[in-house]
């Protein structure tokens, strides 16, 4: 055991150049992985469901879920207002757009938040087919077709 601290105290060789270089190079691969790896979660963090797409497709089962027991679909002249009649005389609902959030409003009483953070949001009824088109503020762009059974008893 006296030899090997004498030898080590003694070795005069050191760390030499050839090995700092592999350890630089190793050091240099490493680091490129990791940024590889990076980019790949940021990718994959755009391309799987974001927290629009999600809040959309939670919106769109909703809003189909109200499409039930229709009397009379009415959407505004500007195309950013739906109002749907019910067969039971005083059961309405309206969708609208205030500010940045796309509300609900239920027998003309209250404004429930449904869909948040839009840019803008367009209606359009063609007699069967309510169509939904929302710009959200990040960009992203969701379009949607409702076939609307209407009864007119």
């Amino acid at each position: 055991m006296h030899q090997s601290k004498w030898r080590i105290i003694h070795n005069s060789q050191g760390y030499t150049l050839l090995e700092a270089l592999f350890s630089l190079v190793v050091f240099v691969l490493l680091s490129q992985i990791l940024l590889l790896v990076m980019f790949w979660i940021k990718q994959m963090d755009t391309t799987f469901f974001t927290e629009e797409h999600l809040q959309w497709e939670l919106f769109v089962q909703d809003f189909q879920d109200s499409f039930s027991n229709v009397k009379e679909v009415r959407v505004s002249n500007q195309s950013n207002t739906l109002e749907v009649f019910y067969m039971k005389p005083d059961e309405s609902i309206k969708i609208d757009r205030s500010g940045d959030v796309l509300r609900l409003t239920i027998n003309h009483e209250g404004n429930i938040p449904w869909l948040i953070g839009i840019e803008s949001a367009l209606f359009s009824w063609d007699g069967q087919f309510i169509k939904i088109s929302v710009i959200f503020q990040n960009g992203i762009e969701k379009e949607r077709r409702f076939f609307v059974q209407t009864n007119t008893e």
